[in-house]
């Protein structure tokens, strides 16, 4: 199985494809790189892909107590690191991971060449920061198949019943206490304009149309704070358009990151 130690955390990695810029994936809170099994075979036609399991999630180490996302942003920067890859990847990421990309290209700018972020928002205050603090507490007593359906009712749009359905094993197979620290890590996350402003790689942000959590104008609020981000809105998908709506994903993936 593919693990780096990093020296600090175990991360679980997995590959397809060759050639091109390597691309990595980066997944949302509750997924892993798993989330982007439709994805995968459609970049790596030609690419090099590389999707993760971030700490606390999926296959990777998952260390008691707190944690930032600025931590996984380091994580990602070691495991590139030892991969030994030349030059700069291109990132995509979704939800938390689009936010853990960002963080990348903000602390590591050598290591992202361009960053597509889908369903993204500038930062966590108010109610988010609330609705995660609440759910994290929730999750440790009840589990996660005690807050599945409220989550998964928020994340997928009613015409994507058969993506749920399919999406709830990767879910339920979490953590409870891994999955609450890394809701609290997203939800203590602090962005200001400043934060977003000295991202110099090229940016693409892309929010979907049903997306109920962070709508389109979410979206463009973020495109509007990195200079020169694009901004587009994929018709089919909600808050997981790689779950939702992979190849209209991976089609404005590749207009972006073949440029």
């Amino acid at each position: 199985m593919p693990y780096i130690d990093t020296g600090r955390i175990n991360l679980f990695f997995e590959e397809a494809g060759s050639g091109g810029v390597p691309v990595l994936l980066l997944h949302e809170l509750g997924g892993s790189g798993e989330s982007w099994r439709e994805v995968i075979p459609l970049l790596a036609a030609d690419r090099r892909v590389i999707a993760v399991d971030m700490r606390c999630a999926g296959r990777s180490e998952k260390p008691p107590g707190p944690f930032t996302l600025a931590d996984g942003a380091d994580d990602l920067d070691e495991l590139l690191g030892a991969l030994k890859l030349d030059g700069p990847v291109d990132v995509i990421g979704a939800a938390l991971g689009s936010l853990a990309g960002a963080l990348l290209a903000i602390r590591h700018p050598e290591r992202v060449r361009r960053l597509m972020m889908c369903a993204v928002a500038p930062e966590m205050a108010g109610p988010t920061r609330n609705y995660l603090a609440e759910r994290a507490g929730k999750v440790r007593t009840v589990g996660m198949r005690g807050v599945a359906d409220a989550s998964l009712a928020n994340s997928f749009p009613a015409a994507h019943p058969a993506e749920r359905a399919s999406y709830l094993g990767i879910y339920l197979g979490n953590d409870p206490a891994a999955y609450a620290e890394l809701s609290l890590a997203l939800g203590r996350l602090e962005m200001t304009a400043a934060d977003w402003s000295a991202i110099r790689a090229p940016v693409l942000v892309a929010s979907g149309t049903d997306d109920f959590l962070w709508a389109p104008a979410v979206g463009r609020q973020v495109a509007a704070l990195v200079p020169g981000a694009r901004f587009e809105v994929m018709e089919d998908a909600g808050h997981f358009p790689h779950l939702q709506a992979p190849a209209t994903l991976v089609r404005l993936a590749r207009g972006f990151l073949d440029r």
